[in-house]
């Protein structure tokens, strides 16, 4: 038989574990009391770290994914309703299609585009840092190509009018667009101008511009890259025959000068539908534009390439007239509108 001083040992034992339970779960209680208000969450990171960590980048991971989801469940809604980040994430969409139908589908499907792939005729405000009211619209879709060579921009948009400002204070243009006064303003003064929920989403793109200025040779058109800048004439226009259809007939034409206007880009599709050519701003009046309610000229970046009969021509650049025709010369140190181009 087993000595009574056994079983009373047995008994104490298991009265002893009951109490250490008890303890033990009073202690968890309170722990997890404590990690719910956050006052462990030291204790818990120094103990844990590993664990903590990985919850932390599974956090992450979700966050991403819904980012992502929201971005793919953006609703369709009219153009001036969405907000310059649902643009942007639009126009990013449309750069991503492999072909430049499947881009025109997805702008279709976001009401950005009509039945025949053209940019909806609609202007949206945007409101300058000087309080002037601008209208914006679309003018083409992956058009541009990004100046850091990742393809082409999805989107590309039109301002007017930012401001009145002289192509070139120096009254020449000699230099072209790339040395101009009205590009470094653009870039600076001009971009300042924009809203910051536009302007953070604004991508930089190649354009193909005369940078000599009097010359008709087309390898001085060459590639700069901007955010902000003014409209080709060819890429208003369409393809030019200025030059040849006012001096073939004189002795002092020289061959070239539309071919070098022409190398400056393609027309856009806006001003394409719209009726606009290098004769006339289209049935419209597509490029009648007004800066704070009044007729304005407005720029070209193309610098008029021919030094007729004297020097002194050497000092103009084209640009729209104020009544919208389509071709016009300005005096380069003569403010005219600033009509800016850009792409999300």
């Amino acid at each position: 038989m087993a000595p009574k001083h056994g079983r009373r040992e047995s008994r104490g034992t298991g009265r002893g574990l009951l109490i250490a339970a008890c303890v033990f779960i009073a202690f968890a209680v309170g722990v997890l009391a404590l990690a719910m208000t956050g006052k462990l969450r030291p204790l818990v990171e120094n103990v844990a770290p590993g664990l903590a960590g990985e919850a932390a980048q599974q956090s992450g991971q979700v966050a991403d994914g819904q980012a992502a989801e929201a971005a793919q469940a953006l609703e369709p809604k009219d153009f001036s309703d969405y907000s310059w980040d649902e643009l942007s994430q639009i126009s990013t969409k449309i750069a991503a299609a492999a072909t430049d139908n499947d881009g025109l589908a997805i702008a279709q499907e976001y009401n950005l585009a009509d039945a025949a792939g053209v940019p909806v005729n609609e202007t949206r405000e945007v409101v300058l840092d000087d309080n002037t009211l601008a209208p914006a619209r679309i003018v083409g879709f992956r058009h541009d190509q990004r100046a850091d060579g990742s393809g082409v921009a999805g989107m590309t948009l039109m301002v007017s009018m930012l401001s009145e400002q002289p192509m070139e204070t120096s009254n020449t243009n000699q230099g072209g667009w790339e040395s101009s006064s009205l590009r470094a303003w653009l870039a600076g003064d001009g971009m300042a101008l924009l809203p910051d929920d536009l302007a953070s989403h604004v991508v930089s793109v190649s354009k193909a511009t005369n940078n000599v200025g009097v010359t008709s040779d087309v390898a001085s058109v060459t590639q700069t890259a901007d955010g902000l800048w003014t409209f080709s004439a060819v890429e208003v226009c369409g393809n030019i025959t200025w030059f040849e259809d006012e001096f073939a007939s004189e002795i002092s034409y020289t061959a070239g000068l539309d071919a070098v206007l022409n190398a400056e880009g393609s027309q856009y599709a806006y001003f394409s539908a719209a009726g606009v050519t290098g004769e006339t701003g289209g049935p419209s009046g597509a490029l009648a534009l007004t800066y704070r309610g009044s007729a304005r000229p407005w720029w070209y970046r193309s610098a008029y390439p021919l030094n007729y009969a004297d020097t002194s021509s050497s000092q103009y650049f084209f640009r729209a007239s104020e009544t919208g025709y389509p071709s016009s010369v300005g005096d380069a140190s003569t403010p005219s509108g600033v009509v800016a181009g850009f792409c999300l």
